[in-house]
């Protein structure tokens, strides 16, 4: 009577039935009778020595047959290096269920034992591991999962990247335990990056996963190059191609450009830098938390989450900072502090009647195309929040709050608030980077900044104080800054009221030596500015002055005159209107020209049909002052 199997049909029946007879025959069978077959096998298709002395089969619990190979030595390729491809006391595979499904080798557990291992991948796609199509250089097929290496050597060369890595396991001496678990194995290692040279250590479990297993492992460990260390203490699933990992992470360098070539990504010439933060990855997203970013002297704490996810990758990040140096944030996108020991003491003044030549001073905006690729890299929102904001040269800086809001190729600052001089500039500014010539579009407006905190340090540091408002809506297209500097289209004004200017500066605004001389001798007071309206109207980078007025109790001024920003140079002439003239008054105006970082100022005739009076005809324009 045939056996039956109640709840199986006729195929699962035969299948079950070879199966048992499979690991009946398994169990008694001598697999060293293939030995020799397996080595003349190999030896003719890789045209190598191969040795094993000894073979054995056997199938787990989960039906997973594993091949034990003892005293193994293997012919490395003639192309590769003399040492042999392969030395080992011990190796076996376990091969998984998988393997059948993904119709390829999947290895769900490959062992190690007193074994020197050689893998070596020349540019061309040759590899010294493939033993029965050598000539073979299409990407591989058998994966392995988990490994367990016990007193092994491994070494690793992919020469069409520059890659290189020598690393051998030992048993610790002292078992430890982090969150993952127990730590047993020491591995160090030490190779090269493209020219760049590392070495390190970590502590792990015995056994640790390769690749697609999704089963995490505990890791201890730290990595060197040059002045850059990287330690790690947590959990990783898959060495190879991480699929989760969490734990503290800790990053320290001297720039972040030194972390090339190890990041693909181009990195800025930062100051010196130490990152600690929680990470966490799962498939594609990462996330930091607790997250102490530190550049220079200058610290931001917060959270980061990164996601792979999509056409482009998503940065998210909210930073703050109680105080931070502007070098130091500056750093971080590639901008060098510009160090300039004497700094100018405010612009040359003279009462001839000869014009100074132009000042020699370097542009102020940067010609260098704009690297707007960077823009399609990744998509981006970042809250940034700086209480205490330090910039040598410049105490005014006070604060800055900004969001961030990259987006296909469109940068957004908005809302951007930055604190200066007890005041606030607020607006908005957009980075439009779709074509290969970007267009920018500033609104700012400012309120309650102090004229004599901006001016501090500077020679006219005293001479006038009050509250400024500040208002600029300018549209540009270039390619650099200086283009969209030099395209600007808008309008841009300064005004004030209700401020003081001292007497002396009064006077020199007034073009007045008497009362100068009064100024010095009996004592430089201050007298009330009662208005200060400054607009200019911008077509294609050159600014027309739409109003130039500024009315002291003494004093009113009216002027003319452009500036060019494509140029970066200033073009005005100012005309004072004594209100009550003096004997000693020049009747002359202000010329004042050259470069806008450092113009020159000269006294020249007044313009024909000009005459002195004791009220300016002109004043502020309407709808503009506030």
């Amino acid at each position: 009577m045939p056996w039956r199997f109640p709840g199986f049909g006729r195929k699962s029946q035969v299948f079950l039935i070879l199966l048992v007879a499979f690991a009946i025959l398994a169990t008694a069978w001598d697999w060293n009778w293939f030995r020799h077959p397996v080595e003349r096998y190999f030896v003719k298709r890789s045209h190598r020595d191969v040795k094993i002395a000894d073979l054995h089969v056997q199938v787990n619990s989960n039906l997973e047959p594993t091949v034990r190979l003892r005293g193994v030595y293997v012919e490395n390729a003639p192309w590769a290096d003399s040492r042999p491809f392969a030395s080992a006391g011990e190796i076996s595979f376990t091969f998984s269920l998988k393997s059948i499904s993904q119709r390829r080798p999947v290895v769900s557990k490959l062992v190690l034992i007193d074994a020197d291992i050689d893998l070596e991948r020349q540019a061309d796609g040759h590899r010294n591991w493939r033993l029965r199509n050598p000539e073979n250089t299409a990407p591989g097929r058998m994966k392995v999962m988990h490994l367990e290496a016990r007193n092994t050597r491994i070494r690793f060369i992919r020469r069409d990247v520059g890659f290189e890595i020598v690393a051998a396991s030992a048993p610790l001496e002292k078992v430890s335990e982090n969150a993952g678990g127990a730590l047993t194995n020491q591995i160090l290692f030490m190779g090269e990056l493209k020219g760049k040279e590392f070495s390190g250590e970590a502590h792990t479990s015995d056994v640790i996963t390769i690749v697609e297993s999704g089963e995490s492992f505990p890791i201890r460990g730290r990595m060197e190059s040059g002045n850059t260390r990287l330690e790690v203490d947590g959990t990783l699933a898959d060495l190879f191609r991480p699929s989760r990992m969490e734990g503290k992470v800790r990053l320290t360098g001297q720039s972040l450009a030194q972390l090339q070539p190890f990041v693909p990504a181009r990195l800025p010439h930062s100051r010196p830098y130490e990152v600690e933060a929680q990470l966490r990855r799962t498939g594609d997203a990462t996330s930091a938390t607790e997250a102490r970013i530190k550049v220079g002297g200058t610290v931001l704490t917060g959270d980061v989450n990164f996601d792979r996810v999509g056409d482009r990758p998503t940065l998210k990040a909210a930073l703050r900072s109680e105080s931070a140096n502007l070098a130091d944030l500056a750093s971080l996108v590639g901008m060098r502090e510009k160090t300039n020991p004497k700094r100018a003491a405010g612009p040359a003044v003279t009462l001839s009647a000869e014009k100074v030549g132009p000042a020699r001073t370097l542009p102020v905006l940067s010609d260098k195309p704009l690297a707007l690729n960077t823009l399609h890299a990744l998509d981006a929102e970042i809250d940034l929040n700086v209480k205490k904001l330090k910039a040598a040269g410049f105490p005014a800086l006070e604060s800055l709050k900004l969001t961030a809001d990259l987006n296909d190729g469109v940068l957004a600052l908005k809302p951007l608030d930055l604190g200066i001089a007890e005041g606030h500039l607020a607006g908005t500014f957009v980075l439009n980077g779709k074509t290969p010539t970007a267009t920018a579009d500033l609104k700012i407006d400012g309120r309650d900044i102090r004229i004599e905190k901006l001016l501090a340090g500077h020679a006219l540091a005293g001479t006038v104080a009050g509250p400024v408002s500040v208002q600029v809506d300018l549209t540009g297209r270039g390619a650099s800054l200086a283009d969209l500097a030099g395209s600007a289209s808008g309008r841009a004004s300064v005004g004030m009221e209700n401020g003081v200017i001292t007497k002396l500066a009064d006077a020199a605004l007034e073009l007045d030596l008497g009362k100068a001389l009064r100024a010095v001798i009996s004592g430089n007071q201050s007298i009330p500015i009662n208005k200060i309206d400054i607009a200019f109207d911008f077509d294609k980078g050159t600014g027309h002055a739409r109003n130039i007025f500024i009315d002291t109790e003494r004093t009113r001024v009216v002027g003319t005159g452009t500036i060019n920003l494509r140029k970066e140079q200033v073009e005005l002439l100012l005309t004072p209107h004594p209100k009550k003239p003096g004997i000693f008054a020049l009747d002359k105006s202000i010329h004042v020209s050259g470069a806008l970082r450092k113009p020159t100022f000269a006294t020249v005739a007044r313009d024909e049909g000009e005459t002195r009076t004791t009220g300016a005809a002109t004043g502020p324009t309407k709808n503009h002052s506030r």
